[in-house]
């Protein structure tokens, strides 16, 4: 920054009603000033120009007293405000604070005496490094609670591949599904890693879904089969019925229609309740009219 650059900031800053976010703007004169007034054998010229530098700084220093802060008082604030990291959870965030904390002490300058120097600089060195030692332990107890995050994962993944290997209750098998869903949640995030064991866990459950779909058109088609077959017990007891003659050879035969009809099993929700009333009105009236001829 020239020194016309700095006078021209400054005078920007007194005319401003309030300071409240020019706070890069004032640490920036503040250094600056530093620099320039500690400059040696300048010429008349230059002189006169800081002079002007100084003069106006001054000026805006009765506006923002805090520019008068010592280094050494702006090093001990930032070790402060560094103490306070200590005990900040979030320690990511805490990181990138520390680094920011680290350049502002950088920036300060120098104090008064190398001593002082050297004594805040090692405090807030002794800080720094208890902070990136609780930072050590803090990521190496993540990374432990991972590996069990990983390895819940991994059985998870394997316990849903035997649901789409070995169930053979798909309904079952489907709740089964939704719990390991929901227990994968559950665990949470794994770290790195996870990404490629939910890619796995997503196949797993494309499979299953795969095998739902294939058992649904399979059962499909075999109630279209037992509703076929069904048809045809109606049939043979309508014939049975229409050519009655309730010899006990023919009984036996109508008889043995509801054992078959019972064996062909479930036809499907769509179809069963018609099937089975069509089917049981004829049988029903089948021994009606035995007994009206018996008696």
């Amino acid at each position: 920054m020239t020194k016309q650059q700095f006078i021209n900031l400054a005078n920007e800053l007194l005319e401003a009603e309030n300071l409240e976010n020019r706070d890069e703007d004032l640490k920036r004169l503040k250094r600056e000033y530093k620099y320039i007034t500690s400059r040696d054998a300048e010429t008349y010229h230059d002189q006169e120009e800081t002079n002007k530098v100084i003069a106006v700084y001054n000026e805006l220093v009765k506006k923002e007293p805090k520019l008068l802060i010592s280094a050494a008082d702006e090093k001990r604030t930032i070790i402060e405000k560094a103490k306070k990291l200590l005990d900040k959870r979030e320690i990511n965030a805490a990181s990138k604070e520390l680094e920011v904390l680290s350049e502002e002490f950088r920036k300060t300058g120098r104090t008064s005496s190398k001593e002082l120097d050297d004594e805040l600089w090692n405090e807030f060195r002794q800080i720094k490094d208890e902070f990136y030692s609780k930072r050590r332990a803090f990521y190496e107890e993540l990374n432990n609670l991972n590996a069990e995050k990983r390895a819940k994962k991994e059985d998870i993944i394997e316990r849903a591949k035997a649901l789409v290997e070995n169930e053979k209750n798909i309904k079952e098998a489907t709740s089964k599904m939704d719990e390991l869903r929901k227990e994968w949640k559950e665990v949470g995030y794994s770290g790195r890693g996870d990404e490629r064991l939910w890619n796995e866990f997503a196949k797993v459950m494309d499979d299953f879904q795969a095998k739902k779909k294939e058992h649904r058109h399979e059962m499909v088609k075999l109630f279209e089969e037992r509703a076929n077959k069904k048809e045809e017990l109606i049939k043979r007891a309508k014939i049975l019925l229409a050519n009655s003659e309730f010899s006990k050879e023919e009984i036996e035969k109508v008889k043995g229609l509801r054992s078959e009809y019972k064996s062909i099993g479930f036809a499907g929700k769509e179809k069963e309740d018609d099937l089975y009333q069509r089917f049981n009105e004829v049988i029903q009236k089948y021994f009606e009219e035995m007994k009206f001829y018996k008696d």
